[in-house]
């Protein structure tokens, strides 16, 4: 009898790891969440939030009490720090609202709630989510250009895929500007060292020099087209000559994000892109 019982369990316990491994391969393969996973994911989020608040607070007390202690005379300098400080922040603000590079589409506005060091040029983590109208594939930007697509979204959260994600499936697809010409090009990877997007394969034929706009084309990675993403740094032959490499400077700093704004698009804009195509 126990032999039994013995066998059944580990019936039930190989059932149950290929059910997880199936989960998992699910779960790799679909950009749209389970409820299960989404829920992980709020919560996840959600935990994030509260811990950053008591530690913002905690960190405003102290520095209230160190300013109690302070000297006259370094309390002015501390002044002086912040209002500097302040009027960076405010002139940054004013300048994110006036996005002219989305004016076109229903900009969401989202704070950056989580970014792990080992996934740092891949992916981060958004305050909104499909409450917010947000949906996969959907552009980022700051006020200086394009900074990742939308990938994944939960209830009140969402991850997004940096064009600086290492990966050949999700190179971006752009258009190099070049006088009244428009040259193809694909974003090959992300050059950490120094902080430049690298596209490969440019034909020796068209021309492109330094100084030349790069925005989205608006093929394949379902984002609009003509999102602003950089300027050519570099232009050079490649190591058998036979095509020529480009660096790119993106417009947005994508170490340094707070804020970000999620391109929602409206029916008259899909329409419009969809004439152009034609």
């Amino acid at each position: 009898m126990s032999h039994f019982f013995r066998n059944n369990k580990l019936v039930v316990l190989f059932c149950a790891v290929i059910l997880f491994i199936g989960l998992i391969g699910l779960s790799i393969r679909s950009n749209v969440q389970s409820v299960p996973e989404q829920y992980v994911s709020d919560t996840a989020s959600l935990g994030q939030r509260v811990f950053s608040y008591p530690m913002q607070l905690v960190s405003g007390a102290i520095t209230h009490f160190f300013y109690q202690e302070q000297p006259a005379t370094n309390r002015d300098k501390q002044l002086e720090a912040d209002n500097q400080r302040l009027q960076a922040e405010n002139k940054k603000l004013k300048k994110e609202l006036d996005m002219k590079d989305i004016s076109e589409y229903d900009p969401v506005s989202a704070a950056v709630i989580a970014r792990q060091p080992d996934q740092w040029i891949n992916t981060l983590v958004i305050d909104k989510g499909a409450k917010s109208g947000i949906k996969p594939n959907m552009a980022v930007m700051t006020s200086e250009g394009l900074v990742g697509q939308v990938s994944k979204v939960n209830q009140f959260s969402s991850q997004v895929n940096l064009i600086s994600t290492k990966g050949r499936l999700n190179r971006l697809s752009v258009n190099i500007l070049h006088d009244t010409d428009e040259v193809f090009g694909l974003i090959d990877h992300y050059d950490e060292k120094n902080n430049r997007l690298i596209i490969s394969d440019i034909d020796n034929n068209d021309k492109v020099k330094k100084g030349d706009k790069v925005v989205t084309s608006g093929l394949g990675d379902q984002l609009p087209k003509g999102l602003y993403v950089g300027e050519v740094e570099k232009v050079e032959n490649d190591q058998y000559g036979l095509s020529k490499q480009v660096s790119i400077k993106t417009g947005a700093n994508l170490n340094q994000m707070m804020h970000v704004y999620v391109a929602k698009r409206d029916a008259k804009t899909v329409v419009d892109d969809e004439g152009a195509d034609e």
